[in-house]
């Protein structure tokens, strides 16, 4: 690559971009961002606020959004569920002294 601009990129994500996400895409010239869940607390991608259409950014972002949005939606609490129960189970075995393996 021997660059930091991904010109030609597709970026893929199962959640929409937080602040920090979109502006790197910015900056790295990211041609279009797919992603299926949005996020109505961080999301910058219209749901909070809409980084990557503002008129003043220098480059515009392609946007793809809600593929497979449901499942994409299900993968997420799902992953965050299993932590935290493994959270809960080593807080628990730290507790009794055990390895919670």
């Amino acid at each position: 690559m021997q660059n930091y601009r991904l010109l030609n990129a597709t970026l893929y994500v199962t959640l929409e971009p937080c602040v920090m996400c979109a502006g790197a895409m910015v900056h790295s010239r990211i041609r279009r961002l797919v992603y299926g869940a949005a996020d109505e607390k961080t999301g910058a991608v219209g749901s909070l606020v809409d980084i990557l259409r503002h008129p003043g950014m220098n480059h515009q972002v392609e946007i793809v959004s809600g593929v497979l949005a449901e499942e994409c939606a299900a993968t997420l609490s799902n992953f965050f569920r299993m932590r935290r129960e493994q959270k809960k189970a080593l807080k628990l075995a730290q507790r009794a002294g055990k390895d919670p393996q």
